[in-house]
């Protein structure tokens, strides 16, 4: 009876200190992937952007009028990188304050998480912008390999009307496979399942939140490049997570630019709000959280969720005026005139066979490292650099991303295999003059599949589509995967030997293992890869460009006709179905 007393005393004097509200109301928004869409301008087009921050800012604010201090505003990473305005902050202004953490901070953001692109400047640069922020910069799995724990804060703690939530930050552990080592020197890349495992619990005990967030730079489809909900070290790891490891309230999501609200019922039967809120500032992720207190001390949740979209708010005047500087900056900086174009490029014909605008691409990776064969992805599927004086602008159309440039050894018959890999994700297998040219994503029902903009969603990105140069060959459609190729010569007329060892230039992404072309294509380990990757300069892809550019009078780049796609009835009804498919829509 004694016994029955004390502890019923015990539990009134817990009650008694317990502090926390009955009930309260929390509002999470998040944005992802912004590629920066920093300012109110786009500055590749010079046209004033669609959607931004400003736009974002002038939807917080909104929130926090209603709402008044129980708003968390939050990034799920992929920031630096996308945009020349960012490009100058990360390589020209390396002093000043970085505009992105200008901006941030700015709008009060409480945490972000690190994002692949957010590691691709290199460690200068992302060393430097988390000292800028005022806020924490967060991933648990990014482990700093000089002293065993992680490289960034793992998690924080924010209070809110008396509500006490955590936030985990975890990025995608794929980075190894698109980046190369000399921009990561000091980390080590963990699963995301096995890190929340490791994390959970710790704050669970250490912190006892009333709400925990997960803050996940990973997309929302785990199945992306064969995996699945047990694949170690999936680029895709959030709803794994989600699944697998108790704790979670809400999941914020990025990376794979999908905009997606859903539950999902974890393996301890608890239900989980899943959010992704797409990319470059067009939605904004939105969480509403009713907290009621229970009987057993805890809270009751009701989290409603939805995206907004930003083309409901206008430009944030206050934004804008606190960027202004920059973005004369910025703007005086793209308009620079680098050189002359004798005719306009244009991307869109890569996707179906040679194009100016890759050519001019392979020709500065030629030129760069006297290799014998080019590989080069399609980096865009729609612009045009007119003909004409060209500006530092154009070179990110041309070129989009912070690629380096490397020389790595393959044997011909390898090089076969790279292409036979490339063009089996590229092209639809076509039976008859009514399909469809390229490869598409389909339901088990063959449907096409579409994303969350109600495109068809290609079964790799056109990032992937690859091409050469440096030889003569031919794509049949109507063959199965793998014996689609047929490398007829060197461009040059010299036989092309399955035997001979060729040196290949081959951007950093593909030489690194992205898009699966070495792994899955040639079945190389991450070591075999390392070592076939030639000593020297790594020069960045767009540098080349912009040099070759200014070397010369006038570019002159006609399309090297080396390769064409077979039989060519099939292929153009397949370009004409591709047409009429997209008209429709």
């Amino acid at each position: 009876m004694k016994k029955s007393f004390f502890l019923f005393a015990g539990l009134i004097a817990l009650t008694a200190c317990d502090k926390r509200p009955e009930k309260a109301n929390i509002v999470v928004l998040c944005t992802t992937d912004l590629h920066g869409a920093v300012m109110n301008r786009n500055y590749i087009s010079g046209e004033e952007a669609k959607f931004s921050l400003s736009n974002v800012s002038s939807a917080v604010d909104s929130i926090r009028a209603i709402y008044k201090d129980n708003v968390i505003l939050l990034d799920a990473g992929d920031f630096l990188q996308g945009q020349p305005s960012i490009y100058y902050s990360n390589f020209e202004d390396t002093v000043g304050p970085h505009i992105q953490s200008k901006a941030m901070n700015f709008m009060k953001y409480d945490a972000a998480t690190v994002g692949n692109h957010d590691v691709e400047p290199g460690e200068r640069v992302y060393d430097k912008i988390v000292k800028e922020f005022n806020f924490p910069w967060l991933s648990a799995n990014i482990i700093d390999k000089r002293t065993g724990k992680p490289y960034f804060e793992p998690y924080t703690v924010i209070n809110k009307d008396g509500i006490k939530i955590a936030i985990l930050g975890l990025t995608t552990p794929a980075i190894p496979t698109w980046l190369p080592e000399n921009l990561w020197p000091n980390m080590e890349f963990v699963d995301m399942v096995e890190s929340a495992k490791h994390w959970v619990p710790i704050i669970h005990k250490k912190e006892k939140p009333d709400l925990l967030i997960g803050l996940f730079h990973s997309g929302t489809d785990y199945t992306t490049g064969g995996n699945t909900m047990d694949t170690p070290l999936n680029e895709n790891g959030g709803v794994p997570v989600a699944t697998k490891v108790d704790g979670f309230d809400i999941i914020f999501l990025g990376h794979d630019h999908s905009g997606v609200v859903k539950d999902i019922e974890n393996d301890y039967g608890n239900t989980v709000k899943v959010i992704n809120s797409e990319t470059a500032a067009r939605f904004l992720g939105y969480a509403n959280i009713d907290l009621k207190k229970n009987k057993k001390g805890g809270y009751n949740k009701e989290i409603n969720a939805e995206l907004i979209n930003m083309s409901k708010f206008q430009k944030s005047k206050a934004f804008d005026s606190y960027v202004s500087k920059d973005d004369s900056i910025f703007a005086a900086y793209v308009n620079k005139k680098i050189g002359t174009l004798g005719s306009a490029l244009e991307a869109r014909p890569g996707l179906y066979g040679p194009s100016q605008f890759n050519s001019l691409i392979h020709k500065a990776q030629m030129m760069g490292t006297n290799a014998d064969i080019s590989m080069v992805g399609l980096l865009s599927t729609n612009d045009v650099i007119n003909k004409g004086d060209v500006y530092l602008k154009d070179m990110f159309s041309l070129y989009k991303y912070e690629n380096q440039l490397y020389t790595m050894r393959m044997t011909g018959e390898e090089v076969k295999k790279f292409l036979e890999y490339g063009y089996a994700k590229q092209y639809n297998k076509m039976k008859s003059d009514k399909d469809l040219l390229l490869n598409y994503k389909k339901d088990e029902n063959g449907n096409l599949l579409k994303d969350s903009r109600g495109r068809n969603m290609t079964a790799t990105p056109s990032f992937n589509y690859i091409s050469a140069e440096g030889i003569n060959y031919t794509v049949d459609i109507t063959k199965d995967e793998g014996s689609r190729v047929n490398i007829i010569s060197m461009s040059d007329g010299k036989p092309f030997d399955m035997n001979k060892n060729y040196m290949i230039a081959i951007n950093s992404y593909q030489g690194s293992g992205g898009g699966g072309f070495l792994t899955e294509g040639l079945g190389l380990s991450k070591d075999e890869i390392k070592n076939r990757i030639q000593p020297g300069d790594q020069p960045f892809v767009r540098a080349l460009l912009v040099d070759y550019i200014s070397s010369v009078d006038t570019v002159k780049v006609s399309p090297k006709l080396n390769w064409k796609v077979i039989p060519e009835r099939l292929f153009e009804a397949g370009k004409k179905n591709e047409g009429a498919m997209k008209q429709s829509r």
